[in-house]
């Protein structure tokens, strides 16, 4: 159990003071994998302790230390006695600010710990907490971004639910997946249909009001002169229909139906 550690959290907790760069790295690392084993009383405060030191190294250029600290972050928060009041109040402000740039999807490593760790806060602080603070980043410019916070925004839904995401997020959020649909360029569209499938099902009866826009945007897409597009817009059908059927919406789903009977001549016939 946790006594025998005992020993070795004076001098840990000196060194992480002391220490700065690969060091201090070293130091963080080892509290990341202690604190979780505390009762919920100690975790709390030692959490805090450490979340000072953590705060501060937030904002390092370095590469390596970065990924310590979400691992370090995301274990103290899944600890039971560290209270979603003080995750709220206390970082997540500077992890928005710090961690959510667009860099940070440029490096594979940094993408993974990332989400992983945003994920752990969201179980901590709720889905919409996290949402509300990346939905609009599903309309930036930089296409590995949008995907980042599809990802991230799909990860937390499909384990967290939708029941606390209120209208205007809801509004928000379908039109920030549709339009991050519709922007992608990449050959890797797992992300973007596996978001845009887990949200829709997520939100169920509610995306009834949304439908008719999804279906325009799915036969826009089908008329592109790109084989892949098309490919995507019928692959985003499948994604939809059981939604469809839900919201009682037979009227869409048969035109759907017309529109791809249509294109059974398509001279890709992988595209169906």
């Amino acid at each position: 159990g946790m006594e025998a550690f005992d020993s070795v959290l004076k001098p840990l907790w000196k060194g992480i003071r002391q220490h700065r760069g690969k060091g201090l790295a070293a130091f963080l690392k080892a509290i990341g994998f202690i604190i979780p084993l505390m009762d919920a009383e100690y975790a709390n405060y030692y959490t805090r302790e450490v979340m000072i030191i953590l705060l501060r190294e937030f904002a390092s250029p370095d590469e390596e230390m970065k990924k310590i600290v979400l691992k370090v972050v995301k274990q103290c928060v899944a600890t039971e006695g560290v209270q979603p009041a003080y995750v709220r109040a206390e970082i997540l402000p500077e992890f928005f600010k710090n961690f959510w740039v667009r860099r940070m999807a440029l490096d594979r490593r940094n993408y993974r710990a990332l989400v992983e760790t945003t994920e752990e806060l969201a179980k901590k602080v709720g889905a919409s907490e996290i949402v509300t603070r990346i939905v609009e980043d599903l309309k930036d410019e930089s296409e590995p971004y949008r995907k980042m916070v599809m990802e991230t925004v799909e990860k937390v839904i499909s384990s967290l639910s939708a029941a606390d995401i209120d209208q205007r997020l809801e509004e928000q959020l379908v039109d920030g997946i549709l339009y991050a649909f519709q922007e992608q360029t990449n050959e890797d569209t797992a992300v973007m249909l596996n978001g845009f499938g887990t949200i829709v099902s997520a939100l169920g009866s509610r995306t009834k009001p949304y439908l008719p826009q999804i279906c325009g945007t799915i036969k826009w897409r089908l008329n592109n002169k790109s084989a892949k597009v098309r490919q995507q817009a019928a692959d985003l059908i499948s994604r939809v229909a059981v939604v469809m059927r839900a919201c009682n919406e037979e009227q869409l789903m048969g035109h759907l139906g017309v529109v791809l009977y249509e294109y059974l001549g398509e001279e890709y016939p992988e595209v169906l």
